[in-house]
């Protein structure tokens, strides 16, 4: 499950995800209030989430996309179900979002968003190790 609103970004991902094999499938949200919304039924068959802090709203006339800080204080109120990536660059809102879920006993790690490939050479090495292939 991944919170990211930029669809390059989004691409990327689905990119990553794909080179895992059948097994694995991808579930997007670009706004925090359809992911809190959404996402409590997929959490039994989900290996691992990854959340973005900073959205972007679709328009000028989407509704507020919010922040992935809602979403970490949403998950942690949950049992602890599968590790989770932070891959925002929001430095500050980055600590909120892991202190969220490591007050709460979630596994959780940061793979920041740098280079222009950091999907492909970053996250997906971290994801890999941490579904354990």
């Amino acid at each position: 499950m991944i919170l990211e609103d930029n669809d390059d970004r989004i691409r990327a991902f689905e990119r990553a995800v794909g080179s895992l094999g059948s097994d694995f499938s991808l579930r997007v949200w670009r706004d925090a209030p359809t992911m809190t919304a959404e996402c409590g039924d997929a959490l039994a068959d989900t290996c691992l989430i990854s959340l973005d802090h900073d959205l972007v709203p679709l328009s000028d006339d989407s509704p507020d996309p919010g922040t992935g800080l809602e979403v970490a204080e949403f998950l942690s109120r949950r049992q602890p179900v599968c590790p989770v990536i932070l891959h925002t660059s929001n430095h500050e809102r980055r600590w909120s979002m892991h202190n969220e879920f490591r007050f709460a006993g979630w596994s959780v790690e940061i793979v920041p968003p740098i280079g222009d490939d950091w999907i492909r050479s970053s996250w997906l090495p971290r994801v890999r190790a941490l579904i354990g292939l």
